[in-house]
């Protein structure tokens, strides 16, 4: 056979295949996004340790690209080009590159992907980047459909990262150098498996009537909140903001902070199975009348929040405010100036573990008799270690004023109960 033609077929056939390659689904976060519902039940159910890794375990799966995939640059010289030209429930698959764009996903239900995607390497979301060049990077517009997804991006020098207008799954993507990472306003939607780093606002901010799950993502060296919550007048099924398995470390104020207007709105926060670490002023910030500039008023916020399973490291304030607030199976540890500050009215703070802190509590409800004050033995990670008396030391059961407001099934601890702190031991 003629040798040139023999390379023809040889590529012809290395063409199909490439071609055919694809998505796997396996590769990005799964879980249910959350639903309103008028009287949530508190039972938490972490199963496994978190990762406190921004991506998944690495698969090498590759499947056929789905019918409707608009390929950039192949089919589509820009992402926006290809955005306005995918069908309902498309692919838009980027390959590698800079794009310095500002797109609008509006009128449809698309997936806007990196080629991280279809082979779970990290390396695509390293090179394939948005930069926004001053203006919101990626705006989702309220008329986007609820299953849109955007996965495997760095998104970078926005006003926004990601302007959520409408439900959006945001996942596995880096969030550098924007003014927020992520703005939601009357949304929400599943926000996992993110890097939010050195952006000059906040790592994710929430206003309006959003109820979101923000899980297992790394959030850390934003110049103002790690997550910042507004808890503007709201009336109707309950908003159900869930916060769970991150680190959040070293933002310029407050790990979260929660900022309350005058009105009781319908809003329950779970805040369980984090890592805060060196945010600048508190790990978890309440302020009240709007204001956002942490004070360390204590704000008496009349919502519920669950802090539960949680590790404060080195804030020089734990947990500041709270009227309603159920702490239990925490560390506070290393706060320099205070762990626990007028987290009163019906809070309550038991089975939790002190040490070390300057103080650790001002004005707060503390069930001493379930409170320890040992040292954790936290590695380097803050897990802890073979013989921490955090080990097993947690409550899987618990009731407050008639209520029940813990309820773990064996399945959601390794030991003989429940640890305390943000993790599970093993032992």
């Amino acid at each position: 056979m003629n040798k040139l033609l023999f390379k023809f077929i040889v590529l012809s056939i290395l063409g199909i295949f490439v071609d055919s390659c694809a998505p796997s689904q396996s590769v990005v976060a799964t879980a249910a996004l959350p639903t309103r519902t008028a009287s949530p039940t508190m039972t938490l159910y972490q199963t496994t340790t978190p990762t406190k890794t921004p991506q998944p375990t690495q698969t090498a799966t590759i499947t056929p690209l789905p019918p409707g995939t608009i390929r950039v640059p192949e089919d589509r010289p820009t992402i926006q080009a290809a955005i306005d030209a995918a069908p309902d429930h498309g692919l838009v698959l980027v390959a590698p590159g800079l794009y310095t764009e500002q797109v609008i996903i509006a009128g449809k239900t698309i997936t806007l992907a990196s080629y991280f995607y279809n082979t779970s390497d990290e390396q695509f979301i390293n090179n394939t980047v948005i930069d926004g060049s001053g203006g919101p990077v990626i705006m989702v517009d309220k008329t986007a459909g609820p299953e849109t997804k955007i996965i495997g991006f760095t998104i970078q020098n926005g006003d926004d990262g990601i302007r959520a207008r409408a439900i959006v799954q945001i996942l596995n993507n880096r969030f550098l150098k924007n003014k927020d990472g992520v703005d939601y306003q009357d949304d929400g939607g599943l926000n996992s498996g993110n890097l939010y780093e050195d952006n000059t606002d906040d790592g994710i901010d929430l206003d309006g009537a959003t109820e979101a799950t923000i899980e297992n993502n790394i959030i850390r060296n934003n110049k103002d909140e790690g997550i910042e919550i507004r808890l503007h007048p709201y009336s109707g099924p309950t908003l159900n903001i869930i916060i769970r398995d991150n680190t959040i470390s070293g933002n310029a104020e407050d790990g979260i902070e929660l900022i309350d207007y005058p009105d009781v709105s319908d809003r329950v926060f779970t805040i369980e199975h984090n890592v805060f670490q060196a945010n600048k002023i508190a790990g978890l910030g309440l302020m009240d009348n709007g204001a956002t500039h942490e004070d360390l008023r204590a704000a008496s916020i009349p919502e519920r929040i669950y802090l539960i399973n949680n590790t404060f490291a080195g804030n020089p304030y734990s947990v500041s405010g709270g009227d309603n607030l159920i702490a239990l199976n925490n560390i506070f540890f290393n706060s320099n100036m205070l762990a626990l500050k007028k987290v009163d009215g019906n809070s309550i703070a038991a089975y939790n573990l002190f040490w070390n802190n300057t103080t650790d509590n001002q004005g707060s409800n503390i069930d001493d008799s379930t409170s320890l004050f040992a040292d954790p033995l936290l590695d380097a990670k803050y897990q802890l270690q073979s013989g921490s008396p955090a080990i097993d030391s947690g409550i899987t059961h618990f009731e407050w004023k008639g209520e029940v407001v813990l309820n773990l099934p064996s399945s959601a601890y390794l030991g003989a109960s429940s640890d305390v702190g943000a993790s599970e031991s093993g032992e």
